[in-house]
């Protein structure tokens, strides 16, 4: 399948690592102009970039803090300024701050909550604002299947995740009219840093459960944001997709 993505403009939050990383890749890749959000990696991001620019084209990286909404108007300020358009948003940032329950303190549930869903939130709203004036745009939301299957220590970031699947399903039902498609997807144990000590103290357990017996790589998960990304994709909204090898069925 071929996939164009020729003059659009697409915005990949915590685009520096992991997942975000290969989606930037991929995107550039299909003909996106591609800008690059980080929070910390500057070093990260400039990889990312010398990727994109090694291949014979072009992409910005741009420094922020998702949680501080001068931090999101400051990078939307920027997108305005240089393109005066986003035809694509994938909200992929998020951070982890696990604890049982009992243990977690209120700043590590409100740094996951500020970050993981309310970053999105500010996201969408500016990028919804520039998609309405050209009747298109494509959001695309990385949510996890921790949101729907649950996980010990994970109550923040579970419910982070799962607000971010109702949060989408709310903006396909309201961003249809204006020719815009919003979606999720729901990667399950990717190869990251992220999932890292995870791996390293269940992997064995948790390979166990998934039917194609591996884990993801994260270029899997980048390879269906990139077709959401495109007009293959234009009938498809309100969806929550799982990347996970069958670990969500099992």
């Amino acid at each position: 399948m071929n996939i164009d993505l020729s003059g659009k403009i697409a915005l990949v939050t915590g685009g520096s690592r992991g997942i975000g990383r290969e989606t930037c890749i991929l995107l550039s890749k299909a003909g996106a102009k591609v800008i690059i959000n980080y929070k910390k990696s500057a070093e990260k991001a400039e990889e990312v970039r010398k990727a994109i620019t090694d291949s014979g084209s072009d992409a910005d990286i741009f420094q922020t803090d998702l949680s501080e909404p001068d931090d999101v108007k400051a990078l939307f300020d920027f997108i305005r300024a240089k393109y005066n358009r986003l035809d694509i948003l994938v909200n992929n940032a998020g951070i982890i701050k696990d604890n049982l329950l009992l243990a977690m303190e209120l700043s590590e549930w409100d740094q996951v909550i500020d970050t993981n869903l309310r970053g999105a939130f500010l996201c969408t709203k500016y990028a919804a604002e520039m998609m309405m004036a050209n009747h298109s745009g494509k959001i695309i939301n990385i949510s996890s299947i921790g949101a729907i299957k649950g996980g010990r220590g994970q109550t923040n970031y579970a419910s982070a995740k799962g607000g971010l699947i109702s949060f989408t399903r709310s903006c396909a039902v309201e961003l249809a009219g204006k020719g815009i498609q919003a979606n999720a997807v729901l990667p399950g144990m990717i190869v990251t840093d992220m999932s890292s000590r995870v791996r390293k103290k269940a992997g064995e357990k948790i390979l166990e459960q998934i039917p194609l017996n591996r884990f993801g790589d994260p270029l899997d998960v980048a390879n269906l944001i990139v077709f959401l990304a495109s007009d293959k994709a234009d009938y498809i909204t309100g969806q929550a997709i799982p990347v996970d090898g069958g670990l969500s069925v099992s």
